[in-house]
């Protein structure tokens, strides 16, 4: 036997550790998902669960003698996650959207006693699911 051979056993022992590390790391990538928090909830015994996804947001600017803009933008399109969340065991009871706002960016008006101002913020989705 050479002194850097293994043995089959070895081989083997390692390759399992190496798949079940892999496994566990699977595992804790979903938990931080919605739908693994769902599993998590469902398992915990709860009835209700809420879950908060930024649907878009808004980046605000202001230009000297032009005015104040702002620009939005789709973040992605939740859908499978709602389908997901569902597939473990919930119904999506409600849903409500809120504009969050993250900032803003003002400046006086040209020639004028005025301000300009520009919001920077985001649309939240807040969905409540019943367990089935």
């Amino acid at each position: 036997m050479g002194l850097f051979k293994t043995t089959p056993e070895e081989r083997a022992k390692k390759e399992r550790k190496q798949r079940e590390k892999e496994k566990r790391k699977r595992e804790a990538a979903f938990a931080k998902t919605p739908a693994g928090q769902a599993r998590a909830a469902k398992a915990a015994g709860m009835k209700i669960f809420q879950i908060d996804i930024p649907l878009s947001k808004t980046k605000a600017s202001t230009v000297a003698m032009v005015g104040a803009f702002a620009h939005s933008t789709k973040i992605e399109d939740y859908s499978s996650t709602i389908q997901a969340i569902e597939n473990e065991g919930w119904h999506l009871d409600n849903v409500g959207y809120v504009y969050r706002i993250t900032g803003s960016e003002s400046r006086d008006k040209f020639l004028s006693s005025c301000q300009q101002e520009a919001v920077s913020g985001e649309i939240v989705g807040i969905y409540i699911f019943r367990a089935v």
